[in-house]
């Protein structure tokens, strides 16, 4: 009987250190997880800085150099190589906001110059770059009483000078504003200054 009862403890015994090497072995996984974790967490922190820094770019800043009466050359030597021509419109792909933007110049089979820019930088995918906390576009429905006539009084409405989007060559204009809630307005302006047409989202 005592043999009988000394088996029954010893088997308990190995079954209990069995458990508890178990036991030992899951709580060193858990560890080594929770360290990869924390490694994967701080990682990830490390990036996120950078993925911030990437997502603004120089995309609007190559195109706002393009003037008109400059030549093709002059163009490529800014934007590159076009990713496509038709007839007179060449389309340059620039990066704005992180993500890839087509814009279009028009240059002259009769002169070879610049005479047109245009980038809809005003398209939710890009807006995000241009939003300004300065910007306050409050003041966008005196436009349409045409209180505001003309750029000079759109700059003292708006609290800052805009962004430059299109260009014509016979002088017209058209800027972009975005304020901090995302609104956004889009205003021509004729050769003179004067407001030739507006639209948007305040």
């Amino acid at each position: 009987m005592k043999k009988m009862i000394s088996l029954v403890i010893l088997t308990a015994m190995v079954m209990s250190l069995a458990a508890c090497g178990k036991n030992v072995v899951d709580t060193k996984t858990v560890e080594k997880s929770s360290q990869q974790t924390e490694t994967t967490k701080k990682t990830e922190a490390t990036k996120k800085p950078e993925e911030k820094t990437a997502v603004k770019s120089d995309g609007y800043k190559k195109f706002s150099q393009v003037k008109i009466g400059m030549t093709e050359s002059e163009v490529n030597a800014i934007l590159g190589k076009p990713k496509k021509v038709d007839k007179a419109y060449y389309y340059y792909d620039i990066v704005v906001n992180g993500k890839d933007m087509e814009i279009t110049v028009w240059i002259s089979k009769v002169t070879g110059k610049v005479t047109y820019t245009n980038g809809d930088f005003y398209e939710s995918d890009y807006r995000d770059e241009f939003v300004d906390v300065k910007t306050d576009l409050s003041k966008a429905k005196d436009l349409e009483s045409k209180k505001i006539k003309t750029y000079d009084e759109c700059v003292s409405a708006f609290k800052t000078s805009g962004h430059l989007t299109s260009v014509h060559e016979d002088g017209r204009k058209t800027y972009l504003w975005v304020n901090s809630n995302k609104g956004y307005l889009t205003v021509t302006f004729n050769s003179d200054g004067s407001v030739n047409s507006f639209s948007g989202y305040c």
